[in-house]
Parts: structure tokens; sequence; C-alpha cells
């Protein structure tokens, strides 16, 4: 498990909840909180137990390739954090216990076969980390609302370009085991341009807010940021550099629709 990765997606939660204002459902808000950090846990697990011959050229350091705990262990590990945090979402709602379902067999699936699938891992990935917005709405359905919507959509199509960004980063690795990754199959500056452009559409998307009235000038001043670390993200030759400015970028946009809920 990576605590940085479940905190992200707790994150995610929150910022959903606030929005909707779910958030204020106390009990059922802490137990879809202990099942998005279990779930995601969990997919950190399987992960690295299908990407350990990968892990062995790009992250040698961890658990696995390492040999810091055994594949049968972290098989256990992983089934035991599973049906835990699926189990956290049934006492939520029934909506949000049916996304919980559906993300852990993405998590399951995108790490057994569709990780070396060119887009379609990339667009599993932006699911997963759009989906827990999503899944603050589902806690109470009634208080879904449409500022929800977009930022799903932002995070969406922003991760789809930063997961690109990281095959880019990781073709050396994703070549020797035979992955059919973007950037792979069309070549690493044109997999840029299509990540660029997912970039920019989220930019666009930051706009819609403030253009429909749904959030103040005070909302606009924050997601300058995001957009600005977009366009360095974009212009940067390092792609290692340019993910981490995307997934810096999402933080600001996480914060202005936090003050643009309040403001």
């Amino acid at each position: 498990m990576r605590i940085n990765v479940c905190a992200l997606s707790l994150a995610g939660l929150i910022v959903g909840g606030i929005v909707c204002k779910s958030i204020y459902s106390y009990l059922p808000f802490v137990f879809a909180a202990i099942a998005v950090m279990l779930i995601t846990g969990a997919g950190n697990i399987i992960n690295d137990v299908f990407d350990i011959e990968i892990d062995r050229i790009n992250k040698p350091n961890r658990p696995l390739p390492s040999k810091n705990i055994t594949i049968r262990d972290a098989k256990i590990f992983y089934l035991i954090t599973m049906l835990v945090g699926l189990s956290f979402s049934v006492f939520v709602s029934m909506t949000f216990f049916a996304i919980a379902l559906l993300n852990a067999v993405v998590l399951t699936v995108y790490s057994w076969k569709l990780k070396k699938m060119h887009f379609i891992g990339n667009v599993a990935v932006a699911w997963l980390a759009a989906s827990t917005f999503l899944a603050a709405g589902l806690i109470n359905i009634s208080l879904f609302t449409n500022s929800l919507w977009i930022l799903t959509g932002i995070s969406l199509v922003g991760t789809v370009g930063r997961e690109i960004l990281k095959d880019i980063e990781d073709v050396k690795g994703d070549k020797k085991q035979n992955a059919r990754t973007l950037p792979i199959v069309i070549g690493k500056t044109k997999a840029k341009i299509f990540a660029s452009a997912m970039l920019l559409l989220a930019c666009a998307l930051l706009i819609v807010p403030y253009i429909l009235a749904m959030f103040s000038i005070y909302y606009l001043f924050i997601a300058v940021m995001p957009v600005l670390l977009c366009l360095y993200a974009i212009a940067k030759k390092n792609p290692a550099k340019s993910q981490k400015a995307v997934k810096l970028a999402m933080l600001f946009v996480m914060i202005a629709f936090i003050i643009g809920s309040f403001l």
C-alpha cells in the first residue's frame, strides 16, 4: 500500500464531499473514507504483484522486487484489504457500494491486463482517480451537483494526460516487457502532443464553473495556478518533471473547488 496514493484518493473524496455537501453525512462519510483508502491500497498491492518484472527495472526498491515481502503474502494482503474495503462500502449506500465494486474490478483488471494496452489503461487509471470525486456524490445521491460533474471531468481528462506522460517516462522498462503503451505504439512525440491536448482540455473545463456562475471570482484566482502548471508541463521536455507538475496542478484544482464552494 502506498500511503501517498491512498491519501490522494481520500483527498478526492473529501473535496467531492465538500463540493456536494455529503461530507456532513458524518457516519456514512467516515465509512466511505475507510472504504476508499482500503480499496485504493488493495489496488496498489495487486498492481505491484503483476508488475514485479517491470518494477525490477523501473522501481527496484519497491517491496516485492527488493524481496522484502513474498508474492504469496502480497496476494493474501490484497484479498483481505479489498474485502474489508467493500464491506465498509455496503454501510454507506447501495450507489456507493456499486461504484466501489466497479472500481475493485477495474483496479484488478487494470493490473492484470489493461496496463499493457495503450490508451485503455490510461483511461482506466483516469477513471479511478476521477471516481473518488464522483463517489462523494453517491454517498447521498440527492446531494449530487453540476459542479461535481465538472470536477470529475477535469480530473478524468487531466489524469489521462498525466498517465501518458508517465508512460513516456517508463518507455525503457515497458519495451522490455512488450507493453503496448501509447508512447510505444505511436512514438513519444505524438504521445506528448496527445497528453498536452488532454491537459489543455482540462484547463478549459476549469473556466466553466465561473462562466456558469457556479463559483465566484475567488475560485478563478486559484484556478489560474493549475493552468500555469499544466502549461509548464506541456513546455517541459522531461516527462518526469511534467507529470509531477500535473499532479501538483490537480492539488490546486481541488483547492480552487473548495474555495469556490465556500466563497
